[in-house]
């Protein structure tokens, strides 16, 4: 069947025909979609599938690598920062003899933050024991899924794979795909029933133990299951052309036997790659291009055959290895060609958009040239990036110059105008709100979010203080640190951490409760949107009872986490609920924690206008009916005593904020009653340990 789909569906329906019966991800942009469309199938009972919303990439890896263990297919989908985090649990998954499948819409990794696609977070980890395929287009990607499963789950092999595409250039992008009849899918792949890793326990095994001297043993068995992996991924390819007509190999070779200079490339630039070779063919050019579609195992004999004869190789790719002058997959082939006479030279892209333009561009370079070289397409340093931080007076500073950086004016606020908010966005507004109190001497510390997207991006920044950005399950971690060198330095200046409910609700939580532990004099405002805003509306442990979300079609079934009772129980913390509806309690608890020398947690309800789906005027309205109906209670908790600052004079229906809010539409009235009850049973509970 042909159907227009975008590359995260196409993930998603190479799942959904491989039959997966575990799903776990984690919100993360751009592959957040294809979860979401794995979430719809199975509300639509498409798929038979259980899925696990996690808190974090971490232990989304972790649910599908006990799931395999257990006797599942399982599956996940990530990238960058993602699959970084994910990294402890890949080597598991690889030395228990896994076969999980991970989709990868690959994004440039690290700090500072990249949004583009090149490769460099799928090939970080080429050491991991994964098998890794590079897809072209959108029906490489489902053929490339399925196939994965029959390869990695084959007994002589039972290592993991990544299935890997380019984040938003492939991701969300349209194209015709065939989409393959899931009987016939069956027939090519049965059901997982591994013969190795399984839970029963009339058959009890240890896996994952400590081997000590043996582990040279185990690392072995996975090298020699890496390399029996090329033979079953050309028999597997063979059987899926004849039973679907399309063919695949570890390389494609177009043109390359009479050619004497060959192009390398892998992913969606090959498509340009084997145009240009027409046309260059055409003008009397003897070019021909090769396509690295297997970069897990590398398929050293295949490039080898191919390339021997050509006098010139150029290698076009997305990921450098800083420390060699070369790009990864230029490192490789330049390894397997080490007694070639041909000159073999790299042009690194990294995550541009490529034109055949540019193509013409590379190649005038390259014919040119008849000498190896490794440069960097159109890539120079941005002057204007050094503006915001302190790089542009490095030279100034170390030669002990003094430096005039502009600084924030008395009743000038600490953040700018212009900022790429939505409208009506309440968080932004507090976050105003918490910066006029803390003011110009104040270091501002923020975890992945929406006001991290917002507030900042190069070469322009909104903030007027210093502001440093650190990623999601680790920003706690870092502003420990920074607290403890300012206190060494004997910088006297306010730390505020400024998260979102995800980040310290979930994925941040323990790094997070670890600072709280050290009594770091951190003050952490938690803005509450009640789910993943900034990845397009995902549960998050903050999203309540019943309320919609991309990854709770039907309305979330879990209860919200009480992160003020998880803060509470670290002993000396200052604790304090707040609602931009109600601004003067809100900067009175702001100042309270600006004064006192211990760790302080300022939770605000905010409102998100496309997330709770209601017209952007109402933010504050609503944000008031959350206190009135006692949904939002406003309290402070300190030395284990709570005050509650403000009661509603009458106590509204909860009926009335959930009518408000799109994503409670359709709830019914039972339903309603259970929230009610649930809402009333904790205001009760405060007002009575109020009163104690």
């Amino acid at each position: 069947m042909q159907m227009f789909l975008s590359g995260n569906q196409c993930i998603a329906h190479g799942a959904r025909l491989s039959r997966v019966e575990v799903i776990s991800a984690y919100p993360i942009t751009p592959a957040t979609p294809a979860s979401e469309e794995l979430h719809e199938m199975v509300a639509r009972g498409e798929l038979d599938a259980d899925i696990v919303n996690v808190e974090s990439e971490l232990g989304a890896m972790g649910v599908c690598t006990g799931a395999t263990a257990a006797g599942c297919r399982s599956f996940s989908c990530t990238c960058a920062q993602g699959l970084a985090l994910m990294r402890e649990m890949l080597w598991a998954a690889s030395g228990m003899a896994l076969p999980v499948v991970l989709a990868i819409d690959s994004r440039e990794i690290g700090i500072p933050q990249g949004l583009l696609s090149d490769h460099s977070d799928s090939q970080s980890e080429r050491d991991a024991s994964f098998l890794q395929f590079y897809c072209e287009d959108g029906q490489e990607i489902i053929d490339s899924m399925i196939m994965a499963y029959k390869i990695s789950e084959n007994e002589k092999v039972l290592l993991p794979s990544f299935v890997v595409s380019e984040g938003h250039r492939m991701s969300h992008s349209f194209e015709p795909v065939e989409v393959p009849e899931q009987e016939e899918v069956d027939r090519f792949l049965p059901r997982y029933q591994p013969k190795h890793v399984f839970v029963d326990p009339n058959y009890p095994m240890t896996v994952g133990t400590g081997v000590m001297p043996q582990y040279p043993n185990f690392k072995m068995q996975q090298y020699r299951a890496m390399q029996n992996a090329k033979t079953v991924i050309r028999d597997v390819c063979k059987e899926f052309a004849q039973r679907f007509g399309r063919h695949y190999d570890l390389i494609e070779a177009y043109k390359t036997d009479d050619a004497e200079m060959i192009v390398v490339g892998m992913g969606s630039v090959f498509g340009i790659l084997r145009e240009k070779v027409d046309e260059y063919r055409g003008k009397g050019i003897k070019l021909g291009a090769l396509k690295i579609r297997v970069f897990r195992p590398f398929p050293e004999d295949e490039i080898r055959k191919h390339l021997a004869h050509a006098k010139k190789i150029l290698v076009i790719e997305r990921a450098c290895s800083p420390g060699n002058k070369y790009g990864i997959a230029c490192i490789e082939v330049r390894s397997t060609l080490q007694k070639s006479q041909a000159t073999i030279a790299n042009y690194i892209i990294s995550g541009k958009d490529i034109s055949g333009l540019d193509i013409d561009e590379i190649f005038r370079d390259w014919f040119q040239s008849n000498d190896e070289f490794a440069k960097w397409y159109k890539t120079d340093f941005d002057q204007r990036v050094a503006a915001i931080c302190g790089w542009d007076n490095y030279e100034k500073l170390a030669s002990g110059q003094k430096v005039e950086r502009p600084l924030v004016k008395d009743g000038e606020s600490c953040m700018g105008k212009g900022v790429m908010s939505c409208a009506g966005c309440i968080s932004l507004g507090v976050i105003r709100e918490v910066l006029k109190v803390f003011g110009k001497n104040t270091i501002a510390v923020n975890n992945s979010g929406c006001l991290s997207a917002v507030g900042a991006f190069y070469p322009i920044t909104a903030w007027k203080i210093s502001h440093y950005f650190f990623c999601y399950s680790h920003a706690a971690a870092a502003t420990s640190g920074m607290e403890v060198a300012m206190k060494r330095k004997g910088i006297d200046a306010h730390i505020v951490q400024i998260a979102g409910d995800g980040a310290l609700f979930d994925i941040g939580l323990q790094t997070f409760s670890a600072a709280l532990e050290r009594g770091h004099r951190i003050i952490y405002v938690c803005y509450d949107n009640q789910a993943y805003m900034n990845t397009g509306v995902q549960r998050s442990g903050s999203t309540p009872y019943l309320a919609r979300t991309k990854t709770t079609p039907h309305g979330r079934t879990g209860r919200v986490k009480d992160i003020e009772q998880i803060v509470a129980a670290h002993g000396d913390v200052y604790i304090a609920t707040a609602s931009p509806a109600y601004p003067d309690d809100l900067r009175k608890k702001l100042k309270k924690a600006k004064e006192m020398n211990k760790p302080s947690f300022i939770h605000i309800i905010c409102p998100c206008p496309p997330g709770w789906e209601y017209d952007p005027a109402l933010g504050i309205e609503i944000a008031r009916l959350a206190v009135d109906t006692g949904s939002v209670v406003l309290y402070e908790w300190e030395d284990g005593k709570i005050t509650i600052n403000r009661l509603p004079k009458e106590k509204k229906p909860v009926e009335e904020y959930l009518k408000k809010q799109g994503r409670f539409h359709g709830i019914t009235k039972q339903q309603i009653e259970e929230i009610q009850k649930e809402v009333d049973k904790n205001y009760n509970r405060l007002i009575e340990a109020s009163q104690k």
